[in-house]
């Protein structure tokens, strides 16, 4: 009898353990979703070549800004003699 009661309050405690939400962990924590980059300007990051299959694209990570009229100028690399 007393192996049953501590099976059922382990159930129960794993019940209520297991309903407790932790979907605001998955992002960076309680305070807030992490940066895992630095924003080095007003335009956000930029990131050249970002697949490794065109050297000359550029993705802009906008850090959450409204861009307007952005240019980008990516320059390729000089060929040395």
């Amino acid at each position: 009898m007393k192996i049953s009661k501590v099976v059922s309050s382990l159930l129960v405690v794993g019940a209520i353990a297991s309903s407790v939400p932790n979907v605001a962990l998955a992002i960076g924590g309680a305070s807030g979703p992490k940066l895992t980059y630095n924003i080095p300007g007003k335009i956000g990051e930029i990131i050249v070549n970002p697949y490794g299959l065109a050297p000359l694209t550029a993705v802009i990570k906008n850090g959450g800004y409204e861009l307007k009229n952005a240019k980008v100028t990516v320059v390729g690399k000089k060929r040395w003699s």
